[in-house]
């Protein structure tokens, strides 16, 4: 194998390990985002009333099981570590803009991850022909 085929494939199975992680990356992000909009529309359904009990996560290692809530506020992450005040409606609203974004780059990654893959192939496949 050349050393100009070896770089190339070299570079391409690492784009194409970057590409894995990047899918994997946003594979939990969606999943993150569906479980925020699950729980935001039973808070929606439940505005009035309390609900509960619930756990709620405040870091790595610790929980906090609540008996009741009322959730007519919610605080969303919105980039930056900073957080913006609303109600559970908008918050739904942004969760689900989000995770289209999401999917839109799940969509793109996964078509990326193939047309690399069929060139690491293709590149292997000539290179092995070209050693017989």
């Amino acid at each position: 194998m050349s050393q100009e085929r070896a770089a190339d494939l070299n570079f391409l199975q690492t784009l194409y390990r970057y590409l894995l992680d990047e899918y994997n990356r946003l594979n939990l992000l969606k999943t993150d985002l569906e479980r925020t909009i699950e729980t935001l529309k039973a808070l929606n359904k439940a505005q009035e009333e309390e609900v509960g009990p619930l756990i709620i996560p405040v870091s790595s290692f610790l929980s906090l099981l609540v008996d009741g809530v009322k959730a007519k506020e919610t605080l969303v992450l919105m980039g930056g570590n900073i957080y913006a005040k609303m109600g559970p409606e908008e918050a739904l609203k942004q969760a689900q803009e989000r995770l289209e974004e999401v999917n839109k780059g799940l969509q793109e990654v996964g078509m990326n991850l193939t047309k690399v893959q069929l060139e690491i192939e293709n590149l292997q496949r000539g290179t092995s022909r070209r050693a017989r």
